[in-house]
């Protein structure tokens, strides 16, 4: 059998077997090529709080991989010390643009801090952010250090301290699920220096780490069959994103048969985190209004986003907004039943619902910036690290994320289109994930050098072509091989899951 990694194609475990005496065979381990011997074993069936079964397509030990224990321990020094270089790795690059401010900083981020160190716990009665009242907490944390550094630099530690929050969680899903130390050390450096990330805190000092952290939280906790609604009711208190993750907690609250009562605890969380700023003197009606007054800032159905509505500027805003609205609260209440009905198990697919809401969400709603894919972006890292099939999505979605922070960042919109359509291909596939169940994967080499060397070349054209719009034979044959590639990669890089072992290619 041809075991080289373009042609390896990891199947589904066997179906039409009882659900409570699943037999399923023993893959080749993604890290452990040499690893070709099948064997089957009894998993029995344990309660997952929903479906009564965790054995079967994606239970936490059914991975379909054959795990050594000896040699996934031997690899934790390995882990570690590569844990440890990209840490100090990520420190560096985020001292190095310390002090890198663009026009957001200079509008919002350092007076909102020097108001915050100058008026002390004074400032809590007054409107002095456009944030929620969370936010306000943190910079008042963050005051009493004001020596150690400029106000920008300590905004920005501020998330710093949450994209490392947000890449231990990462690491820690796929530690829990894989139990391979090396795995889940590669999570936690994909996510530490994923160049969204950098761009997101590192360079602009933006807060969009701090609600995805308590998003991956929420996946966590419901990936381990506990109850997540609590930190998606905080994450929802930090930044109305938070609701991108909201088709997947109905979902997961009607499938695990959880008392609707939790659906409470959103606007109840609010209210608590709100109490300082209460007392404070700050009026109720202004504390409710936040997310009210942020969605009336922007009056455009894309600030940058690439979403569906790069392809619809031509619609009329009013018209746009209805639409959008429509769109995504049908397509998250559809997923939500699909979740609720569902008869796939395990944190794999768990994972894969979450990031589902997370790119439907601000795919198909209007008024998008190009920061709000962050959550998905790191979620895809986490899915990439269980199944090897969604490796093209993390590295697609880092690529189009920077498309788009370059849109701001630099004026560059021409990558605006490019980076929508390759969002599309990612949503299409997702959902055919969703309704067929392909789990098995390749790893296609000609594929991955096309996929790099167009990306290469658009960067290079957009950089060069400089900001503006500028639609040239040269631009449309740059986004168009781009776009080509990626679609090429993502078709390439999947296979078909079939009852047995995957046919040798």
């Amino acid at each position: 059998m041809d075991q080289s990694p373009e042609s390896l194609c990891v199947a589904e475990g066997r179906k039409n077997q009882p659900r409570s005496e699943y037999q399923y065979p023993s893959s080749p381990d993604y890290a452990d090529p040499s690893c070709a011997h099948r064997s089957s074993r009894t998993v029995p069936a344990k309660s997952d709080g929903a479906t009564n079964i965790t054995g079967g397509v994606g239970a936490p030990r059914e991975l379909d991989r054959c795990i050594h224990p000896d040699k996934a321990l031997a690899t934790k020094p390995l882990a570690i010390a590569l844990a440890l270089v990209c840490g100090l790795a990520g420190l560096a690059l985020r001292y190095l643009v310390r002090e890198y401010a663009n026009s957001d900083a200079f509008q919002f981020l350092i007076p909102w801090y020097t108001f915050a160190r100058d008026q002390g716990i004074g400032a809590l009665a007054g409107p002095f952010t456009n944030y929620a009242p969370f936010y306000s907490y943190l910079l008042l944390i963050a005051a009493p250090f004001d020596r150690l550094g400029q106000p920008l630099s300590l905004v920005k530690t501020i998330s710093a301290i949450f994209e490392l929050g947000c890449a231990i969680v990462v690491a820690q899903i796929v530690w829990r699920t894989t139990k391979v130390p090396l795995r889940a050390s590669m999570a936690f450096c994909s996510v530490w220096l994923a160049p969204t990330v950098l761009f997101n805190g590192a360079m602009w000092g933006q807060a969009d780490s701090i609600w995805t952290f308590f998003a991956l939280l929420s996946v966590a906790m419901f990936m381990r069959n506990r109850n997540g609604v609590l930190p998606f009711a905080v994450g929802c208190s930090v930044k109305a994103q938070g609701v991108f993750l909201g088709p997947f907690v109905l979902g997961m609250i009607l499938r695990r048969k959880i008392h609707l009562a939790w659906l409470a605890a959103i606007p109840g969380v609010y209210l608590i985190l709100a109490i300082p700023v209460l007392v404070a003197g700050r009026s109720l009606v202004s504390v409710l209004g936040i997310y009210l007054g942020q969605a009336n800032t922007y009056h455009h159905l894309t600030m940058n986003a690439a979403n569906v509505w790069v392809f619809a500027g031509g619609t009329p805003y009013t018209v746009g907004v209805a639409i959008g609205l429509v769109l995504a609260a049908a397509s998250g209440l559809a997923l939500s039943i699909f979740i609720a009905q569902s008869k796939r198990t395990g944190p794999e697919f768990t994972l894969l619902v979450a990031c589902a809401s997370l790119i439907l969400m601000p795919y198909l709603l209007p008024k998008m910036h190009e920061r709000y894919f962050y959550a998905f972006e790191l979620a895809s890292i986490a899915l990439a690290c269980l199944n090897l099939r969604y490796l093209p999505f993390a590295v697609i979605a880092q690529v189009d994320g920077v498309l788009s922070y370059l849109a701001f960042e630099s004026e560059i919109v021409m990558g605006l289109l490019p980076a929508a359509l390759c969002n599309t291909f990612l949503v299409f596939y997702l959902v055919l994930d969703l309704r067929q169940g392909g789990r098995g994967f390749r790893l296609p080499r000609l594929a991955w050098l096309g996929f790099i060397a167009s990306t290469a070349g658009l960067f290079s054209y957009l950089l060069f072509a400089g900001a503006g719009l500028n639609i040239s034979p040269a631009y449309m044959l740059a986004a168009g091989l781009a776009a080509l590639m990626t679609l090429l990669l993502i078709r390439e890089s999947r296979c078909a899951s079939a009852d047995g072992a995957a046919p040798s290619r």
